[in-house]
This record gives C-alpha cells, sequence and structure tokens, in this order.
C-alpha cells in the first residue's frame, strides 16, 4: 500500500477560554486522524502556562495515499483541562488531511499554521492553536498476513508501552522506525 509519513507537532495554544473558577488551568491536546479511535494520542498536561499552553510535541503517522486525496478525513485536535473530578473540554481544531497535504506540498512537505479554537457548533473563537506538520516521501508498507508471530510480538509491544505510559513512564510507541514501518497498519 502506497503510504507517507505524517508528524503534527502541536507548538501551542493562546487566549483560550478559562474553564475553572479556582485553580490553575492545566491544559493537554488530544489528536484523532481520520475518527479512528487508534490514533487517538495526547500531549502531556502543561501545568504552568493556563490559557496560554506550550508542548512542542510531535505525533508521527503513517498514511494512506487513498487518504490523502480524500475530502472526509479529518484531524481533529480537542483541548482539554485537567481536572481532579474529570477533565473538562475546552474547544477544538478540525482540518482536512487533504487540506494539510496540499498546502504543505505547496511548501516543500512541511507547514506550520494557527487555526482558531472552536467549542461544539459555535462560530465564537476559544484562542488559537499553532501547530507544525509535514509529509514525507512515499512508502510503501506491506500488511503483515493475519496471525503472524510479528503482529502478536507488535501487539504486546504496544500494551507494554501503553501500560508503562499509564503509570507515568515516558516510553514511545515504537522503539525505531524500521520496526514501525514492518508492521505498522496505515490509515487508509
Amino acid at each position: 500500500m502506497d503510504c507517507r509519513r505524517f508528524e503534527i507537532n502541536l507548538i501551542s495554544a493562546s487566549d483560550l477560554e478559562c474553564v475553572r473558577k479556582r485553580f490553575k488551568m492545566k491544559v493537554y491536546a488530544v489528536v484523532t486522524v481520520g475518527d479512528k479511535q487508534e490514533t487517538e494520542k495526547q500531549t502531556p498536561v502543561d501545568k504552568e502556562n493556563e490559557t496560554n499552553p506550550a508542548w512542542n510535541f510531535t505525533f508521527r503517522y503513517t498514511v494512506g495515499e487513498r487518504a490523502l486525496n480524500q475530502d472526509g478525513v479529518m484531524i481533529v485536535i480537542k483541548l482539554y483541562c485537567s481536572r481532579t473530578l474529570g477533565d473538562r473540554y475546552i474547544g477544538e481544531v478540525r482540518i482536512s488531511i487533504r487540506e494539510l497535504y496540499s498546502q504543505a506540498m505547496e511548501n516543500g512537505g512541511s507547514i506550520t499554521l494557527k487555526k482558531n479554537v472552536q467549542r461544539g457548533g459555535s462560530d465564537a473563537t476559544q484562542g488559537q492553536l499553532q501547530f507544525a506538520c509535514s509529509f514525507g516521501e512515499k512508502v510503501i508498507i506491506e500488511p503483515p498476513p493475519p496471525g503472524s508471530p510479528n503482529v502478536w510480538k507488535k501487539g504486546a509491544k504496544v500494551l507494554l508501552a501503553v501500560i508503562l505510559n499509564l503509570v507515568g513512564v515516558g516510553v514511545p510507541l515504537f522503539l525505531d522506525d524500521d520496526s514501525a514501518s514492518k508492521s505498522e497498519s496505515p490509515i487508509v
């Protein structure tokens, strides 16, 4: 399958609506590609900058060429305030991956943007989100056959990484890019 590496770096947000009355805002972002739950990834929580959080945190995906040329595949970046009694939604940015791809390719494969953060169906702006994205060269990824040992091995590594991340040990999901490209499922 023809694919491209896609990186999105969430740099910062500014002038977000304060959703807390008593305590400091502690903001994090959640990225989802193509409404697929398995693509969901989260930044660390910025505990210092309140309504102007800064992360400079990069996520890496593999995206099928077909997804890059469809209008309906969206990247959704939701912002939340971390709270002890349940996190509070601040707002989100939605952008077509096709739109990002065409803009980035006009600029040599990468682009930095500022987009308005919106809440629900409202046109009111809740601040701005700054992010950069880049698209790599075309690569061909062959999916492993169902039930192959590599799939089980990969699944065990991902499960271990998720568990370690939940207990506070920061471990990347893919330890090296080669192992990811051999068995990674692209977003189509």
